[in-house]
């Protein structure tokens, strides 16, 4: 898949390319440097994210208690066992009073009862008459009726009564969990789907975790316990991770670009749980890319090529390389072990980082002109055709396809990386430094 998308996007961007085109004589060529890492050629999907606490609390208050007192406010830090609010304790009072009230005459009534039934079950069998029996014999089964009824009355009383005896020794709601108070809601309501929301809510201060989204479109990029590698939106530093749920079960919902008003695509939530946390800061933005070791560390100089620029692998391996004198020519090579992860060989002889190779092509042959670009020739922007499809360009034809774009942020392009703007993007496109 790697190939085939790096292989669509480098034919349209030479078709594009004004003065980069493959005219009849000539070969464009590109740098090993940029090619290899050296450079940049950003096959890895790319996923925008934002750091976030590890968890958050929601608590809910009892709908039939009100509150007396709030001991928080939002920004406190709070610790397990920290009173966070207190219910009315005269209201609760005035609840177990009138409770207990209401099973002493549910427990009279069911003693009255069962009173007058030993009475009607006396009389029955002391009269003869038949009618007179089958009277009694009636009013004994109403009344078996009446005590059934007080019985389930007074026990669902007892069980009210021990619901609010816990209350009133519960009455100051604690924290659970170390972390800070990140919001307190004293008017209800509900939120956007209609649940109602929580009375406060707190977020776990004991470390960070990544929240990053992604498409449906490459779901399959990402799995529970793929390595991942986190990196800074402003400078160098990376941070190691694995993904520890994707959210398939909660969708958002956005819009895509290239498709009408009412097209929606769903994107999914997922969590990443960090190696270190050192460094990041709450709320952060960030990428986030599969690790296949792109980043393991190795010499400088050192060149793993793409497969796909290799001629003959498994027999003599060539490449097409412009020559000294800036011809087109077969290049021998001598590769090291073939690496699946990056799908790249190690160059052992044959190439340097200056040289300038060509994409193999049925119509290359030796001899023709050279025409390179590379970090310095080539000058995105400044024609219609790749506008946009390298280094933040905002307009044109090579933009990483049809990917989705959320309505309330737009995309933009990263290094040759579509990366969608709503902390949801995803890269569709190999990058071209430019």
């Amino acid at each position: 898949m790697k190939k085939a998308a790096f292989l669509l996007a480098l034919v349209m961007l030479l078709g594009l390319l004004p003065g980069c085109s493959q005219a009849e004589g000539e070969a464009s060529v590109q740098s090993v440097s940029m090619i290899c890492g050296l450079g940049s050629v950003g096959l890895a999907d790319r996923f925008a994210g934002i750091v976030s606490p590890l968890g958050e609390t929601k608590i809910k208050k009892d709908d039939s208690l009100s509150v007396d007192t709030i001991k928080v406010k939002v920004g406190d830090a709070v610790k397990v066992g920290d009173v966070l609010f207190v219910y009315d304790l005269s209201e609760l009072q005035r609840n177990l009073e009138q409770a207990q009230l209401e099973l002493e005459q549910q427990q009279n009534k069911l003693e009255n009862r069962e009173s007058e039934k030993a009475d009607l079950e006396k009389q029955r069998d002391q009269t003869s008459d038949d009618n007179a029996r089958r009277e009694y014999t009636l009013q004994i089964r109403e009344a078996n009726v009446d005590i059934l009824t007080f019985k389930s009355n007074i026990s669902s009383k007892k069980k009210e009564i021990e619901k609010v005896q816990s209350n009133l020794k519960n009455a100051a709601v604690k924290s659970e969990v170390d972390g800070e108070v990140q919001a307190i809601n004293e008017s209800g309501g509900t939120d956007n789907n209609g649940n109602a929301l929580p009375f406060m809510t707190i977020v776990e201060t004991g470390g960070f975790r990544v929240k990053g989204y992604v498409n449906e479109n490459n779901a399959s990029a990402l799995r529970e316990g793929t390595d991942v590698i986190i990196r800074s939106r402003v400078s160098d530093q990376t941070w190691k991770g694995s993904i520890e749920t994707v959210d398939w079960n909660n969708p958002a919902k956005q819009q895509s670009y290239y498709d009408s008003d009412t097209s929606l695509s769903s994107k999914y939530p997922f969590y990443v749980a960090l190696d270190t946390s050192d460094g990041l800061l709450l709320g952060q933005h960030v990428y986030i890319e599969p690790d296949y070791g792109q980043d393991a560390e190795q010499d400088a100089s050192a060149i793993n090529l793409p497969s796909y620029f290799v001629n003959d692998p498994d027999g003599k391996p060539w490449v097409w390389a412009q020559s000294s004198k800036g011809k087109l020519e077969k290049r021998d090579l001598k590769l090291g072990e073939y690496n699946a992860d990056t799908d790249t060989y190690p160059m052992l002889d044959g190439l340097t980082a200056e040289d300038y190779i060509a994409f193999p092509d049925e119509s290359l042959k030796a001899g023709m002109t050279c025409v390179t670009y590379d970090d310095a020739t080539f000058d995105p922007g400044t024609n219609g055709g790749v506008d946009g499809g390298v280094d933040g360009g905002t307009n044109g034809g090579v933009d990483g396809g049809s990917a989705d774009i959320p309505t309330d942020e737009g995309g933009y392009v990263d290094g040759g990386q579509r990366v969608d703007g709503d902390d949801s993007g995803v890269v569709t496109m190999p990058a071209v430094e430019g």
